[in-house]
């Protein structure tokens, strides 16, 4: 019985003394995944509905806030989420009433997608139109749409990013969805800017040096709070670019922005440490 016993001791002292390993080299025992299984759905669903310092502390190395001691556009923040970090974000947005079955079929639904977010803001001396910026792209009937993407409802038909960049990577196209939009009152008291001012950014995610292509790419206008003696404004904008979780490994990722006047903005996100 001793003898089994001191198997058995040794066996837990193996089993933490592996665990302890995981943690020094930074290794966390639940890593990147995809897809997710119903216990990764049902752990990413509990974590977001505390919605507490423990979800913060989880979501926070999956954003960057840039910093690039200028003060014309820039890229303020750049934000991946896995499929189970997506699972995280979206429970605890959702806290009240949201089930786990809710999670679990948007999860399917979604299909195991890695997400990019970059937001974009704009100075306070960004231009009028120039360029074209700012113009219906559909009078030029432009009608091309990206893969994958979300269907349009507002009548504005789907446009594609400029080319360039680093050679042999593709530049990514873009679907773009309903914007919300200051009302009729707001907008016409406002200081007009193009909203499409983003399009004139390359966007890159990387591994091994090697480009990935996006599947769908979006934006969302950033519009300021209009008060009694300032009009609401375009801030700037965020942009999500969508990939297929398949073709993204668990290894150190690079997502670059390259700004029109061709600076390169990164931020570096190592996938063996983020579930």
């Amino acid at each position: 019985m001793s003898e089994i016993a001191s198997k058995s001791i040794s066996a837990q002292q193996a089993a933490k003394l592996f665990a302890a390993l995981l943690l020094l080299n930074g290794l966390p025992a639940d890593a990147y995944q995809t897809p997710l299984d119903a216990k990764a759905v049902h752990d990413a669903f509990v974590l977001g509905q505390r919605n507490d310092q423990s979800t913060g502390d989880f979501l926070a190395p999956y954003i960057k806030e840039m910093a690039e001691g200028r003060s014309d556009l820039h890229v303020a923040e750049i934000e991946i989420l896995t499929p189970f970090a997506q699972v995280v974000d979206d429970s605890r947005k959702n806290t009240a009433g949201y089930t786990e079955a809710q999670a679990t079929q948007k999860y399917q639904q979604g299909g195991n997608t890695v997400l990019v977010n970059v937001t974009l803001m704009l100075p306070s001396v960004y231009p009028q139109a120039a360029n074209n910026n700012g113009k219906d792209s559909a009078a030029n009937g432009n009608t091309s749409s990206s893969s994958g993407g979300k269907e349009s409802t507002s009548g504005q038909a789907a446009v594609e990013a400029p080319s360039g960049g680093a050679p042999g990577q593709s530049p990514n196209t873009t679907t773009r969805p309903p914007a919300t939009k200051p009302d009729a009152e707001t907008q016409s008291n406002s200081t007009l800017r193009p909203e499409n001012f983003w399009q004139s950014f390359q966007f890159y995610f990387k591994q091994n040096g090697k480009n990935i292509p996006s599947k769908a790419l979006h934006d969302k206008p950033i519009y300021s709070t209009a008060t009694k003696g300032t009009p609401s404004v375009l801030d700037g904008a965020t942009v999500w670019l969508e990939f297929d979780a398949k073709d993204v490994g668990a290894q150190e990722t690079t997502i670059e922005v390259v700004t029109p006047d061709g600076r390169s903005i990164s931020a570096t996100f190592d996938l063996k440490k983020l579930r």
